[in-house]
């Protein structure tokens, strides 16, 4: 992988998010040169201000020609996807702008892609766009077949999609809200202990990311295989990890837009998944003007958070330490 990337232009949209930061990190290593394409100017000059070998472009992907002129400037070899409007809560409330964002946005950034033949573009997508019920989920599941349908259309630039879970210290993600909530002396709110969420760490999230875009062919979704916890063994690991007595929880029930357990891979996209790489799937696209050769189909079970629950609390306490830590002092989380 390192040879994929060494000495490449990667151009990240969102890089200033939890996740677009850890890809810099990584992506430095490798000495690729990187390009942010991001609308938030506060972030963008904290987090990488003092760093000249980041190029910075303060612009918003539901602006195309702003992505056609930044993509025409700086002629990036691949472009990782992760701008998005993310709130469940939120998007259901204002699903003209989850659109907007989304699905126009994301066209906006492929067809930038196409048009100054980027080599490979990859849309960050989510668990939520497997069988959605909410409005973040649904913008995600067109997104992704709008970048299959791009890859069918391209000659030159190969497109193509992943999905991951709830990943562990992002910002937003429900675990840091939790200690911070806590930490505060407040109760937090549980939809039911028996309901399930597919875990993992931000370092695996950025390898399953890295790794799909240097393996693919062309109209695919990948999904990392990656384990599921119940929300009483979440809350277990929580306790050990704060090392408190007990844990101040609410049973509130199902929110709108929300799963009682989550899917990954459903049982319609069985027969188009492929083993693309250890601990990572592949859901071929339905039609395609690309020969792929992935030779092993995958012939294991849906991927839905109730099927691969893991009830060791231990190896997700070893997970919460190594990926979210909390400052008591200043009540924030890191």
């Amino acid at each position: 992988m390192k040879d994929f990337y060494y000495e490449k232009k990667v151009l990240i949209t969102g890089g200033t998010g939890t996740l677009g930061q850890s890809l810099v990190k990584r992506l430095k290593k490798y000495n690729s040169k990187i390009i942010i394409y991001s609308r938030d100017e506060g972030k963008q000059a904290l987090i990488f201000g003092d760093d000249e070998s980041i190029i910075r472009v303060i612009g918003d992907i539901r602006d195309l020609e702003k992505l056609r002129k930044t993509m025409r400037l700086h002629r990036p070899d691949y472009v990782i996807h992760a701008a998005a409007l993310k709130r469940i809560d939120d998007m259901e409330i204002y699903p003209d702008e989850c659109v907007k964002t989304n699905i126009n946005g994301s066209e906006n950034v492929a067809i930038a892609a196409e048009e100054n033949r980027v080599k490979k573009c990859i849309l960050i997508s989510t668990d939520k766009a497997c069988k959605p019920v909410n409005v973040y989920g649904s913008s995600k599941f067109i997104a992704e077949r709008i970048y299959t349908n791009y890859d069918f259309n391209s000659t030159e630039t190969v497109f193509s999609s992943v999905r991951y879970g709830n990943v562990l210290g992002s910002r937003g993600s429900f675990i840091p809200v939790w200690k911070n909530l806590l930490a505060n002396g407040k109760e937090i709110k549980v939809t039911s202990m028996e309901c399930s969420r597919f875990l993992f760490t931000i370092d695996e999230a950025v390898t399953t990311v890295l790794n799909s875009l240097c393996l693919s062919q062309g109209g695919e979704v990948f999904i990392p295989n990656i384990k599921s916890f119940k929300m009483k063994t979440i809350i277990k690991a929580l306790q050990s990890v704060l090392q408190a007595d007990e844990i101040k929880y609410h049973i509130i029930g199902m929110r709108p837009g929300e799963k009682f357990h989550e899917d990954m891979l459903c049982n319609t996209e069985l027969s188009f998944s492929r083993k693309a790489a250890p601990g990572l799937l592949c859901i071929l696209p339905q039609y395609t003007n690309r020969i792929h050769d992935y030779k092993d189909r995958y012939t294991g079970l849906e991927l839905n958070s109730s099927l691969h629950c893991e009830e060791d609390v231990d190896e997700l306490v070893e997970l919460m330490k190594t990926s979210i830590t909390i400052n008591y002092e200043t009540e924030t989380v890191k």
